[in-house]
């Protein structure tokens, strides 16, 4: 009997222990999943830039949701919410009232400067957290938000390495600059033109163009006319090419520099053989000479089943500094890990991030590529 008594007391303590496993899956199974917000352009002459971001985001969330993270004894779940600004301000600013409104825990966008501009106000208004993946004008983190961080170069990066290249490797004296007036394309011309005085070299002539135009023909013609021995372009790839390719046709032989953050594929597959022996820039480091750069790009074209244009490792850091936050502040309420994110300092795909206290990244890099038979050949990386 006696022994009959014990074996029921050991049944009954299996029973409640398992009662309380039962009752502690439940509770991390009630978890509810963090929000987080992406804008960038979807459709539209940049939307192969804008799909880059939303792969290298929605790879993160996928890692992050398989990786059981447990905060406050919950699983942590993140969702995506895609948005598409068109790469028009106004639409930016209809996007980021939807994840105000929302209530989004944050907001990782938008690609385009001036898109950016306009939305960041909508969401400091809201509380909102904005991680910026793309969108390099100075003045974006000068407005003294404090829920926004940009773990990507500025336009001061690129120009002060395209400056210091031009004049003292290229030895360039008289330069040109093209700038196709939009928030990104002024804001770099302005920094380049002011570094290049800096070098103690001439600015000969500053056309202006739009980011709609597709024949260069005229401002190219003035600017060989004065005899410039370098143009430095200033806009995204797709104007950069046609302007390289006009550049050729009109047998400009001085040096082509674009300052597109990232224009491998794109200039190559535009232009061609006519951009033979320009230069530009890419925003950090290749990727293939990183340990972690090699990972990620082994993880991303398993999943997609090709190679990221050049922008997804940002949107894909982005992801991390939210949740590096969430777990340095235990908690995934934004109000509690966004002031985090000020101290954060993680390996990311590209380096180290950690931020200045602008909110920008801290020691960012550019790297210079130049066209030798086709493609694209890293010459040099700045601030390394």
């Amino acid at each position: 009997m006696a022994r009959l008594d014990s074996a029921l007391r050991m049944a009954l303590r299996g029973l409640t222990m398992l009662g309380f496993a039962a009752i502690a899956t439940t509770v991390l199974a009630q978890s509810s999943p963090v929000q987080i917000g992406f804008a960038g352009p979807l459709t539209g002459a940049s939307a192969n830039f804008g799909k880059d971001l939303e792969m290298g985001a929605r790879l993160a969330v996928d890692e992050v949701n398989a990786a059981n993270i447990v905060i406050d004894g919950k699983p942590l779940q993140l969702t995506l919410d895609s948005q598409d600004d068109q790469a028009d301000p106004k639409m930016a600013v209809q996007v980021a009232q939807r994840f105000v409104d929302a209530n989004v825990a944050a907001v990782i966008g938008h690609f385009n400067s001036g898109t950016t501009l306009a939305a960041s106000s909508v969401y400091n208004r809201g509380g909102i957290l904005q991680i910026i993946p793309a969108a390099s004008n100075p003045s974006i983190t000068h407005q003294g938000f404090k829920l926004m961080f940009r773990p990507y170069g500025t336009d001061n990066t690129v120009a002060e390495a395209a400056a210091q290249y031009s004049v003292q490797t290229l030895h360039a004296k008289r330069i040109a600059i093209i700038d196709d007036r939009t928030a990104y394309g002024s804001g770099l011309a302005d920094e380049f033109e002011a570094a290049v005085k800096a070098q103690g070299a001439q600015v000969i002539d500053r056309e202006y163009t739009n980011d709609q135009a597709t024949d260069f023909k005229a401002i190219l013609t003035h600017i060989r006319a004065q005899d410039a021995d370098l143009v430095f372009v200033a806009c995204l790839g797709g104007e950069g090419a046609l302007i390289v390719k006009q550049a050729r046709q009109l047998d400009y032989r001085g040096v082509l520099l674009a300052g597109a953050t990232y224009v491998n594929k794109n200039f190559i597959s535009r232009a061609g053989e006519a951009s033979e022996g320009m230069y530009a820039f890419e925003q950090g480091v290749m990727l293939s000479q990183l340990p972690q750069g090699q990972a990620f790009l082994s993880r991303f074209h398993s999943k997609y089943g090709t190679d990221p244009i050049g922008f997804a490792p940002f949107a894909y850091n982005d992801v991390w500094v939210i949740v590096n936050a969430i777990k340095a502040a235990g908690s995934t309420d934004p109000k509690v890990f966004g002031p985090a994110i000020a101290k954060l300092a993680f390996q990311g795909v590209l380096g180290t991030v950690e931020f200045n206290q602008f909110g920008d990244l801290k020691n960012p890099k550019t790297t210079l590529f130049k066209v030798e038979k086709g493609n694209w050949v890293p010459v040099k990386t700045f601030g390394s």
